[in-house]
């Protein structure tokens, strides 16, 4: 398992969104921002998964966690990762977990399996079988959530 890094402070915070939800209390940075209600904070994406996917996604957690404040929006098979903005959304797949990095920049990596640009962003797409896969995307992770801040 890769070891976490150590929290960084960042001038802006999820807090510096300027709309709250009044039914299910998220903020956003657009009032009125579209979005699902009830989603939970992704214990329930890993029922009945393998260990080695748990072990994936606990990766992933632990990392994003120790970039600061951060926020977890979990749905049916799909982890949204937040400040302000998306900046990864994961997949629970049966054997692997696929991870979504939006950054501003197309990179040119061989883990990354499938890459996507739209006017705002280059969307990264991999695979990760097991928790030491994590530690290899943890540059690019980082990138996207300072991205997510600006």
């Amino acid at each position: 398992m890769t070891k976490a890094a150590p929290k960084r402070s960042s001038a802006k915070s999820v807090s510096a969104a300027r709309w709250t939800c009044p039914k299910c209390s998220r903020s956003f940075t657009q009032v009125n921002q579209r979005h699902a209600c009830g989603t939970s904070d992704g214990q329930d994406v890993l029922r009945n998964r393998p260990d080695s996917v748990v072990r994936t996604y606990r990766a992933i957690e632990i990392f994003v966690k120790s970039l600061g404040a951060i926020e977890i929006v979990a749905r049916d098979r799909y982890v949204l990762l937040r400040t302000t903005r998306i900046f990864a959304d994961l997949f629970i797949m049966s054997d692997a977990v696929r991870i979504a990095i939006h950054l501003a920049r197309r990179v040119e990596d061989p883990r990354f399996i499938k890459v996507v640009q739209d006017r705002k962003k280059v969307t990264h797409v991999a695979k990760l079988s097991q928790p030491s896969d994590v530690a290899a995307l943890e540059s690019y992770l980082e990138e996207a959530h300072d991205l997510s801040l600006e």
